[in-house]
């Protein structure tokens, strides 16, 4: 099975429910190095998804150039509206679904990310909408621009009030242009983050319910999935999600977590070094139990062919 580690290279605060246009601190870029002795241990090449504030910060460029070449990684695009230029007031409160955004703006966002990026000396060709905020108009932007591939979906998640099904596939696909959560004929590659119903199509049935969608949003997280994400995740939870997921026919196992849960106080979950210690303890268990399951190849998003 092919494995696909990436990680959202972010401001810090954004768990706290706070949208800071200006000045947000990037200061959890420097922990990124704590990852290193388990990247080396388990061969990882992960894709690093950085926002507008931490490719502006010139003084972290260095180090995420140098852990590109060290970890044979691939740096992408991660894109937090609210804080990427061109800044403006929209009659809506932030984070304002992409939908929503006039279809220039957003465009302008985008833009401004890549080429705050490319500024690095990179191309980025991989790319990751903030919140999982991923509707047609982002989508159709992405297609006119350098992105390859996309990992904008979590499948069984309902994010604020964008576009999304909880049936989304859980194996990357060319999604359609009109509906990216359903499979059609784009060329961009949609690599889902991996998130499996406890029984097929139950996504499907709790898109049609009649439930309030906070309802069924909540069923799907909370009882009808199985997540192989390790923020939120128990080792034996990881363990039985990736189990089904080869199980059902899986090719790619794709895990994401955020650069602000490996510094202390980065998020609510990692309050002091013990708890991001543990969280590093739990990711290298799971990865150590893949390689002796599995066994997988480490990829990164761009590196994958369909």
């Amino acid at each position: 099975m092919k494995l696909v580690v990436t990680i959202d290279v972010e401001e810090e605060g954004l768990f706290t429910g706070r949208y800071e246009s200006r000045n947000v601190p990037v200061e959890n870029v420097a922990h990124l190095p704590r990852l290193d002795p388990i990247f080396r241990e388990w061969a990882i090449t992960p894709t690093l998804l950085l926002t507008h504030p931490v490719a502006s910060a010139e003084r972290h460029r260095d180090l995420l150039l140098k852990l590109k070449q060290q970890w044979n990684a691939e740096i992408g695009a991660h894109l937090h509206p609210w804080n990427t230029p061109p800044l403006q007031t929209l009659p809506h409160p932030e984070p304002v679904p992409s939908e929503l955004m006039p279809r220039e703006l957003l465009e302008a966002k985008l833009h401004s990310l890549l080429d705050s990026i490319r500024q690095m000396g990179v191309t980025p060709t991989s790319f990751r909408m903030g919140r999982f905020d991923f509707g047609p108009k982002i989508f159709s932007l992405l297609q006119g621009a350098s992105i390859r591939v996309d990992s904008s979906v979590a499948p069984m998640r309902r994010f604020q009030s964008g576009p999304g099904l909880l049936d989304a596939p859980s194996d990357p696909y060319f999604p359609d242009p009109e509906q990216p959560r359903r499979p059609g004929g784009s060329s961009v590659l949609e690599v889902p983050i991996t998130i499996l119903p406890v029984f097929p199509r139950l996504g499907a049935w709790l898109d049609r319910a009649p439930l309030p969608p906070r309802w069924a949003s909540w069923i799907a997280m909370h009882l009808g999935s199985f997540s192989a994400q390790p923020m939120n995740t128990g080792v034996a939870l990881l363990k039985a999600a990736a189990r089904l997921h080869r199980r059902r026919g899986g090719q790619v196992l794709t895990i994401y977590f955020h650069s602000s849960e490996l510094m202390p106080g980065g998020c609510p979950r990692h309050q002091t070094p013990q708890d991001v210690e543990r969280f590093l303890a739990r990711l290298d268990d799971f990865l150590a139990w893949l390689h002796r399951e599995m066994p997988v190849e480490s990829l990164t998003l761009s590196q994958l062919k369909p």
